[in-house]
């Protein structure tokens, strides 16, 4: 007979980042001395209809609530955690005591009529739940009023490994094109046309991304290398061999690429992209001239080439005067947060 555990996390998991911040989160609570469980959402064949939003969340939040649904009945736990506010919308929690775990409420990134059920679903959540868990204040600052007690639990944020020789390399990370902007980098790297300067796009295969930038009639660029979807150590090497990291995002639910950059003593140059983006107010504070002024082409080809006039010795300043920016996401510091805040709320 499986043993009753304290707390099952229900995991969307739609994305390697959600998975990866789930397993994160559970691994903090068993480390504070609870026992969860980790249950997976399955979309099934209703994955096809997921074209366009709201019907892409439609499907995703009854997916979800048929997987809380199968994993409470099984597992009968104390508490449940639900990663994403969609996946706590319509799953049959009971009496239990419930937290919503998010990067950014759908009152934020889904806008406007066409996603009032959404809406009216996430405050009656959000209202009847112990406890909200954003990822960052950003996403605090957006919970409806009216609802639960909110402690902020980010994802724990390091130094990968030691700092290495740098070249000139720019890393970018478009895993979903539109919102992260490839045809606004693609161009943007064209314009810049930085000397012997290279440009690894990852997150995305080769043929999806050059398909995505012919459709905008952008010709691909010289120096573009497609890197595609790659271990996250890998990817965090890149960092550490690279002299700036290029985000071209119209949105960020929260932007952990750009984090594990600032960690990795990599530069930032950025877009003003919309949503809960945490690195941004960083990155403007550490060096302005590398941030856009908008969402353009022409504005980020002007900061990439400010960033490769930056020299290794002023690189090296600015990771020193990033490091502070990094401390509320330290492991130790989200660890004490876990244990004196959200397992009592949970469990006490």
């Amino acid at each position: 007979m499986t043993a009753r555990p304290d707390i099952v996390l229900i995991s969307l998991g739609t994305t390697r980042g959600l998975r990866i911040a789930d397993e994160a989160f559970a691994a903090m609570l068993r480390k504070a001395g609870a026992s969860v469980t980790v249950a997976g959402v399955r979309i099934g064949a209703t994955g096809r209809l997921r074209r366009f939003y709201p019907a892409t969340d439609l499907v995703e939040i009854v997916a979800a609530a048929r997987a809380a649904r199968t994993a409470l009945e099984r597992y009968d736990p104390r508490a449940v955690v639900a990663a994403t506010t969609g996946v706590a919308m319509l799953a049959p929690l009971g009496d239990r005591p419930y937290a919503v775990r998010f990067d950014a409420p759908a009152a934020l990134n889904r806008p406007g009529r066409r996603n009032a059920i959404q809406h009216a679903l996430e405050r009656r959540r959000m209202r009847s739940a112990r406890l909200l868990l954003p990822l960052s204040h950003a996403a605090e600052r957006a919970v409806p009023a009216g609802s639960a007690r909110s402690v902020v639990v980010p994802m724990p944020i390091a130094p990968s490994g030691p700092d290495g020789p740098r070249g000139r390399v720019a890393v970018a990370y478009t895993p979903d094109p539109k919102a992260k902007g490839l045809d606004v980098l693609g161009a943007a790297w064209g314009l810049a046309a930085v000397p012997d300067a290279r440009l690894l796009v990852f997150g995305i295969d080769p043929g999806r991304g050059r398909a995505f930038l012919a459709r905008f009639g952008i010709p691909e660029p010289a120096g573009l290398e497609w890197r595609g979807s790659v271990p996250r150590d890998e990817f965090r090497a890149a960092l550490r061999q690279a002299h700036v990291h290029v985000t071209s995002a119209r949105w960020e639910d929260w932007g952990q690429a750009q984090l594990e950059a600032l960690a990795d003593g990599t530069l930032l140059a950025a877009t003003p992209a919309g949503g809960p983006f945490e690195a941004l107010t960083f990155a403007r504070a550490l060096d302005p001239r590398l941030v856009a002024g908008e969402v353009s082409a022409q504005a980020l080809a002007a900061v990439i080439r400010a960033a490769f006039e930056v020299s290794e010795e002023e690189r090296a300043r600015y990771a020193r005067a990033a490091a502070p920016y990094l401390e509320p996401f330290r492991e130790d510091v989200i660890q004490g947060v876990v244990e004196r805040e959200v397992l009592p709320a949970l469990l006490g």
